[in-house]
């Protein structure tokens, strides 16, 4: 008889009992003032590391309106650390971004950006995902996305031969509160919530009370692997969130189930945005390092970003 899958709990168990864990560090982002700086991307162009940042006020909340103030902006690597990049755009009312080298039409490389925002014509606001294209990060426009979804946060692509790979992360009916989904289409301009409705659901990765997302996808050849999080809570209450590992066999049409690579006890304190954030890991980005290891880029606590490196889970 198969077991039930592992919860939130069981997963972060076997993560601590794993010997000689690594420690985390601080990535400070520079010129913020006051605002915090959170939940990162990164984005190799050129030869260059950018970091696209959510910044946002302390008391910015996504309920209140006149409180709400979230932009996503641009870093650039320098020797000890991050600098603003100079001439690069700036997302407003724009939360967790998210970024995907793929092919246009023509086969030419396009970036793809794609941010969080809100609706406010419902109550309480309602989730809206927004894509943006261009040659590169310079030259994306926040006035002119191409495709808008709604409803549905923690979508993600990956540009692989035989297609781009979409995956989603539906909630409520069969998807509970929330799994992993995945669909392949042509191209970037075929996006749209109507695609991604269409999905396969992956169900029984995860208990039944664990909440599951995607971050970051990785072509691994005849499977794709993925960087995400494992969550538990609710608003009103503690929410953990952890960094996650695990792979889909795109034509067995299964997922593994996943292993948690990074919790916040991994990174040094730091203060969260609210007390009932303290225990939250965004995984964001994966750089790969030589010697066998990764460098992970992570929110921590919605109020500042950490990285670590840990053992590289590619092939």
């Amino acid at each position: 008889m198969t077991p039930p899958p592992a919860g939130y709990r069981d997963l972060v168990a076997a993560h601590l009992r794993r010997p000689g864990r690594p420690t985390g560090v601080a990535e400070p982002i520079p010129g913020v003032g006051d605002r915090l700086a959170y939940n990162p991307c990164l984005i190799r162009q050129a030869g260059r590391a950018l970091l696209a940042v959510r910044v946002e006020s302390p008391g910015s909340y996504w309920r209140d309106r006149s409180s709400w103030d979230p932009e996503v902006r641009f870093y650039e690597r320098t020797g000890d650390g991050w600098r603003e990049a100079p001439g690069m755009p700036v997302f407003t009312a724009a939360e967790d971004p998210f970024a995907a080298w793929v092919l246009g039409p023509d086969g030419s490389p396009v970036l793809v950006l794609g941010v969080v925002s809100l609706d406010f014509g419902t109550d309480p606001p309602g989730v809206v995902t927004r894509f943006y294209a261009a040659p590169d990060v310079e030259r994306l426009d926040p006035a002119r996305p191409f495709v808008e979804v709604p409803g549905m946060k923690d979508i993600r692509l990956l540009q692989r031969r035989d297609g781009l790979a979409v995956c989603g992360r539906p909630q409520g009916g069969t998807a509970g509160r929330g799994r992993v989904s995945l669909i392949f289409t042509d191209d970037y301009t075929q996006l749209s919530a109507e695609l991604i409705a269409k999905a396969h659901i992956f169900h029984d990765q995860v208990a039944e009370d664990t909440k599951l997302g995607v971050n970051e996808l990785y072509d691994l050849g005849d499977r794709i692997g993925v960087l995400g999080h494992v969550a538990v809570g609710e608003e009103g209450g503690p929410q953990e969130y952890a960094g996650a590992w695990w792979t889909i066999d795109p034509a067995a049409c299964t997922a593994t189930a996943p292993a948690v690579i990074a919790m916040r006890a991994d990174f040094p304190p730091a203060p969260p945005k609210r007390a009932d954030l303290t225990d939250v890991v965004f995984p964001g980005s994966m750089e790969v390092l030589d010697g066998g290891t990764v460098r992970l880029y992570c929110g921590l606590g919605d109020a500042s970003i950490g990285s670590i490196v840990v053992p590289s889970p590619l092939p």
